[in-house]
């Protein structure tokens, strides 16, 4: 059978979860990625691996729309064997595990879906007459560069932006200087090219939102007064020299970088970091919708609707760093959007300021703004759901809710924030969402015209 034929079994098989028979897989990983072996709580392996029977499907995997860690999961294992302990040639420190969960088609076929790849961290041993476990706290591979488990940089991380005699610029592409962070070896902190050294030997993803998108920095005098032409560059470039001091993490350094894109950073779950252009997502209605819930339902089982209107901002004020002493840099984002009830023309405006260093260019700047407004927006309204489980659902994609219990019933969409997925077969999942008919129109403006219009 084919892998999109089992999916449409799948789709049809969690439609009606009280026939569904819900798997959980944990897979535990070599240095190369490879399956060194499995436990799914159902039956024995081959000879030499642990009983998978020793897997208890229990605890949870939790995930959230961040920058950085995202997911984050418990299991737990009978252990009389010992099989399980945190020892040398055992678990041990930086042991990688895939967990995966999924249905028992109709036809017997186990039919899964990866939830991600993580590390085990914190082991936790209950020891009683009779019964001995041991419960291992997940966490997604950006602990290995967040110095969870990978440490701090003994040096000073420096991404450098280089002026050539000719007065041009040398500067790397952000995508190619992540590259190389994860390429780092864990052994050296030097550049390695066996795979099982790396940081992160998994090719990451990265978007192409930035092909053959240009900023620009102005003629300016630089420190010795000489007269440096204005420059035109890819904003997939580094405008400026990017540095985190020893005692940071590398961690960091992707963090700084993401932020001259105004993207989204983390594990997705398959185990690959996944850099987005948040501006790519603005209009998040264009994309699919992953499941449709109504009051009708069987996998529908309430919801919560929170409003937080301290958390609401509708101007978002941006202020970069310029090369020219005398020019302004920065952008904003305003909501007028007569479409939204929080635009500025109702409430009035209530703004958010933020002045960074790390941003040389006015593209830059209004891409940031605009990246807020959206996210400062959304924070308005959430709904928190109860359904019945389902694994193909994925943070930062679409649901859709029929409300019935609203005048003519709207169907409304709603950008997932987060997850919590028990790994019991019983349990109900939650999911918070964001409506995204509250991501207004921005109106958008530069510092220069701003300041101009304020003379005025």
């Amino acid at each position: 059978m084919s892998a999109l034929s089992n999916f449409e079994k799948y789709l049809k098989i969690i439609s009606h979860p009280d026939k569904m028979i819900p798997l959980t897989k944990l897979e535990f990983l070599n240095p190369n990625d490879t399956v060194a072996y499995a436990v799914d709580g159902t039956y024995k392996r081959r000879y030499g691996y642990p009983d998978s029977r020793a897997f208890l499907q229990e605890g949870n995997i939790n995930i959230s729309l961040n920058n950085g860690p995202r997911r984050t999961a418990s299991v737990r294992f009978e252990n009389l064997d010992g099989a399980f302990d945190y020892a040398v040639n055992k678990l041990w420190f930086g042991r990688r595990v895939r967990l995966s969960k999924g249905v028992l088609l109709d036809d017997g076929e186990e039919f899964y879906l990866p939830q991600g790849v993580f590390y085990l961290n914190s082991p936790k041993t209950d020891w009683k007459p009779n019964s001995r476990t041991v419960e291992y706290q997940l966490v997604d591979k950006w602990a290995y560069l967040d110095g969870t488990l990978f440490g701090n940089l003994e040096n000073t991380y420096e991404v450098a932006v280089t002026r050539k005699d000719d007065g041009t610029y040398t500067r790397p592409n952000i995508f190619n200087a992540m590259q190389k962070i994860l390429d780092l070896s864990v052994f050296t902190h030097k550049d390695t090219s066996f795979y099982r050294e790396k940081i992160d030997g998994m090719i990451p993803i990265f978007t192409d939102y930035y092909n053959n998108k240009i900023a620009t920095i102005s003629e300016y005098k630089d420190r010795q007064g000489n007269v440096i032409p204005e420059q035109k560059f890819p904003m997939s470039e580094l405008p400026h020299t990017v540095a985190t001091s020893l005692g940071g993490t590398y961690g960091q350094v992707l963090l700084n970088l993401n932020q001259l894109i105004a993207g989204w950073i983390g594990y997705d779950a398959t185990g690959a970091l996944r850099i987005e252009a948040s501006a790519d997502d603005i209009n998040d209605i264009d994309k699919p919708i992953l499941w449709d819930f109504s009051e009708y339902s069987s996998t529908f089982f309430g919801l919560e609707e929170t409003a937080n209107p301290s958390n609401v901002y509708n101007d978002i004020m941006i202020w970069g760093e310029s090369l020219e002493s005398n020019k302004i840099v920065g952008a904003r984002a305003t909501n007028r959007d007569p479409s939204s009830d929080t635009n500025a023309n109702i409430i009035g405006l209530k703004t958010f300021v933020e002045s960074s260093d790390s941003n040389y260019t006015d593209e830059q700047c209004q891409a940031l703004a605009n990246y807020y407004m959206k996210r400062k927006t959304v924070l308005q309204k959430s709904v928190t759901l109860s359904c019945s489980q389902m694994f193909h659902l994925r943070e930062n994609n679409l649901i859709s809710v029929l409300r019935s219990d609203k005048p003519n019933k709207p169907i409304e969409n709603h950008l997932i924030q987060s997850i919590s997925l028990p790994l019991n077969t019983t349990s109900p999942m939650s999911i918070t969402a964001t409506s995204v008919s509250d991501y207004p129109d921005v109106t958008e403006e530069s510092m220069n015209e701003f300041l101009n219009n304020k003379e005025e």
